[in-house]
Order: C-alpha cells, then structure tokens, then sequence
C-alpha cells in the first residue's frame, strides 16, 4: 500500500506541474515542475520521506527500460550517426567538462 501511495504521490506532483505549465504556457517541462513541488513539499515536511521512497527506488531500479526507445532510435538512424556521431561524441565531452566545471565552481562557492 505504501508503494501505492508514493507512485499516486509522485504522479500527482507530476500532474500538477504538467497543468501549470500548460496553463502558463511555459516552455519548461511540467514534470521540471512536478518535482520541484515534489522536492519543496519533502523539505518543508508536508510530505514524507517515507512515503515516497519505495516508489522512487523502484522508478530508479527500472531506469535501464526508460533507455530503450532511445538506443532503438540510434540503430534506427544509424546513418545519421555515421554522419554526425563525431559531432555528437565532441559536444558530449564538451558538455560534461562544462557540466563538471560549473558544479566545481558552484559547489566551491557554496561552501565558503
């Protein structure tokens, strides 16, 4: 049951970002939202830790399925990622070290 309520949780969290951003005509996406509710709720304890926690180890333990249509649509394109898969491979390093970086730089700010 505890399973139950966490997944209705957390997709309710979901639902009510989805609304706002379509209300609101937001270019972000409502489940940007949805856990940004969701996270601000667990901080300020209106919502528990616990009730969500089975349900979010079981989305994070089922992870691998959410990779398939994408690694199914790289075979599908596997032309395009002849052409292009040098491109894609630079930005990829490009971006982590920038990714990388920028947590250094925030996570040294942040502790000062």
């Amino acid at each position: 049951m505890e399973v139950l309520r966490g997944v209705f949780l957390i997709f309710t969290f979901w639902a009510l970002g989805e609304t706002l951003t379509q209300l609101a005509r937001l270019p972000i996406p409502g489940a940007v939202f949805g856990m940004l509710g969701l996270w601000v709720a667990l901080q300020f304890k209106w919502v528990s830790y616990a009730s969500v926690q089975a349900s979010a180890k079981g989305f994070l333990g089922m992870m691998g399925v959410f990779f398939v249509p994408p690694s199914l649509g790289i075979l599908l394109h596997i032309d395009r990622m002849l052409e292009y898969g040098w491109k894609l491979a630079l930005l990829v390093v490009f971006t982590s070290i920038l990714s990388g970086v920028t947590t250094a730089l925030v996570f040294k700010l942040l502790n000062r």
